[in-house]
């Protein structure tokens, strides 16, 4: 299985943790991680995501992703809206995958991975994000989103702004 890497953001809106079912696995955020671009220039890589597994374990979320690093087809900064539809909680880890929704480069339009870290409050420099794992970059195969329940930790690096938050199984009282 091949894996292109890549780093992006984004912005929408969150579900609240207070008006989710506290006993159901879950996990959000949004940020901005730092990179330097083809120029040489420092460039904000900005993400938002929400994904929530029910107790029939279908996840439901949303990520979008904004990568002013490299530019998509369309010469604009890389760009990805995906469902999330695979979510595995381990600790204050958690892997999500998902399929684009929309995307501004053809050969990033398969299967994504990433996992995030939440080290308590606030989020920003203790919180962790891996880049962005795409199946593969042929454009002719999907990847299944369902591997994120068996992929290893991919690297991860500390957040500059934002907050993340995962949420493992918790007991029913």
């Amino acid at each position: 299985m091949l894996f292109v890497i890549v780093v992006a953001a984004g912005t929408f809106g969150f579900v609240s943790q207070s008006t989710a079912d506290s006993s159901a696995e879950s996990a959000s955020g949004h940020g901005t991680l730092l990179a330097v671009d083809e120029n040489g220039k420092t460039v904000k890589r900005q993400f938002t995501f929400h994904a929530r597994k029910s107790a029939d374990g279908t996840v439901t979320g949303k990520v979008v992703l904004r990568n002013p690093a490299f530019d998509g087809d369309d010469g604009k900064s890389f760009f990805l809206k995906g469902d999330i539809s695979c979510l595995q909680v381990v600790g204050n880890v958690a892997f999500l995958g998902g399929t684009p929704e929309r995307t501004n480069d053809a050969n990033l339009n398969d299967a994504f991975f990433f996992n995030v870290q939440d080290n308590g409050e606030p989020g920003k420099d203790g919180d962790r994000i891996s880049r962005v794992f795409f199946f593969d970059d042929d454009p002719t195969t999907q990847g299944d989103p369902q591997l994120c329940r068996a992929l290893q930790p991919f690297p991860l690096e500390r957040i500059e702004s934002g907050n993340i938050q995962v949420r493992g199984l918790l007991p029913t009282p």
